[in-house]
């Protein structure tokens, strides 16, 4: 999913620019995931993914990333329907999955917190999916990550189902309708 291809603007935040990431990013996606586990207040608010699910995404243009000079300070996957058509979230909570996509793996390092960078990926992927025909966009959230909830309900998300995922951990499974 392209940017460029379909006309919709990178984001842009003062002094941090916004790519698309590649599969050569995966190695920065896992520092940044293993800084931001790090710095949680619970390490269950996020539920860790293997370098290979990131290179996946990158090679699939699904990825999209912050830097500061040369360092990735957060990013952000949407993955449409048909990546994972009997995996996706709507289908995890008992929706209808065409037209969806997944908003997955946000994080954002601890230092560049509060900058926009989160909002501004919502608003980059919501963009994406609207010019895709998207009908829906879902992400599942730790019911007690407040900061990440209260975000996303800002960004027009409504949770539709709380229930075990990842291992058994509770997530609450939220969607935007488009």
């Amino acid at each position: 999913m392209n940017a460029d291809d379909i006309g919709i603007r990178l984001p842009e935040l003062p002094g941090l620019r916004c790519e698309q990431l590649t599969v050569r990013h995966a190695e920065a996606i896992m520092a940044l995931q293993g800084e931001m586990l790090a710095a949680l207040p619970k390490p269950t608010w996020y539920y860790p993914s293997p370098a290979e699910l990131f290179a996946g995404c990158c090679a699939r243009g699904e990825s999209y990333g912050f830097f500061s000079d040369d360092m990735l300070v957060g990013f952000g996957t949407l993955t449409p329907w048909h990546i994972r058509p009997r995996d996706c979230y709507a289908v995890k909570v008992g929706h209808d999955p065409a037209h969806t996509f997944d908003f997955q793996d946000v994080m954002v390092a601890p230092a560049f917190r509060r900058r926009g960078v989160h909002s501004a990926l919502l608003a980059l992927f919501d963009g994406l999916a609207r010019s895709r025909e998207g009908t829906a966009i879902y992400c599942t959230i730790a019911p007690e990550n407040t900061p990440s909830v209260n975000s996303f309900e800002k960004a027009g998300y409504r949770c539709v189902k709380v229930q075990p995922a990842y291992e058994g951990m509770l997530r609450g499974y939220y969607r935007k309708v488009l």
